[in-house]
């Protein structure tokens, strides 16, 4: 989660695979700050006092589509993290037997699409030409789902072109929220770190994943990214 503190919204690294074991869809509890089992907002009380939370929040996700249905249930809009969406993309070409060669070339397309909205979102937040960022971010939409239509044209079931046309939206939201003046990650690779260093002193001390050491987990890495 990164806070604003000025703008009072809340945006959480959302990451089924990094934390494994605590992906608990039939609880809707993945972090103590989310959503409790009645389907209230609450956060643990030190970001309450350091933050005014608003009921805007965003969940920076990697491409797993159950969690991030999940989130937007609970009423998150989804980021899907840009690294992860790359990754992810590629994933499903590999597990398609997709040629090399071919996954190469789809995978520079994508990666050159995603660092020209990047670098269009950091250049127009000084100059605040916010309609040239609406084109470029309307522009990485078209691109991408013509990437997923190539995709289709070859394999009508492909699970590479779905994942994308699924999330190609989802992509662009921190170019989006930009052009309102809100600052939000493309990824979430910052926490996943903090998170993987964490679990890897609970796993060397054999402690298990219930929901106590969740909490503590969760108030360790908040201290540290607020």
């Amino acid at each position: 989660m990164t806070p604003n503190q000025r703008g009072g919204r809340a945006v959480v690294p959302a990451s089924k695979a990094r934390w494994g074991s605590i992906w608990k869809p039939e609880k809707s509890f993945y972090y103590t700050w989310m959503r409790s089992r009645v389907g209230q907002s609450f956060y643990p009380p030190h970001i309450k006092r350091n933050y005014n939370i608003s009921d805007e929040v965003y969940a920076i996700c990697d491409g797993d589509f159950n969690l991030q249905q999940h989130l937007e249930d609970c009423g998150y809009r989804i980021q899907q993290c840009t690294n992860h969406f790359v990754k992810t993309s590629m994933y499903y070409l590999w597990k398609e037997q997709y040629p090399k060669a071919g996954r190469m070339r789809i995978k520079k397309e994508i990666s050159g699409i995603i660092s020209t909205l990047k670098n269009s979102v950091k250049k127009h937040r000084m100059d605040r030409n916010f309609a040239r960022l609406e084109w470029r971010i309307d522009k990485t939409q078209k691109e991408l789902l013509s990437i997923a239509s190539e995709l289709l044209s070859r394999n009508k079931d492909s699970n590479t072109a779905k994942f994308i046309l699924r999330t190609a939206g989802k992509v662009t939201l921190f170019a989006e929220l930009t052009t309102r003046g809100i600052q939000i990650p493309d990824n979430n690779n910052h926490v996943e770190n903090l998170m993987g260093i964490v679990g890897q002193r609970i796993k060397k001390n054999r402690q298990s994943w219930v929901d106590k050491n969740l909490e503590i987990m969760v108030n360790t890495i908040w201290q540290i990214i607020s």
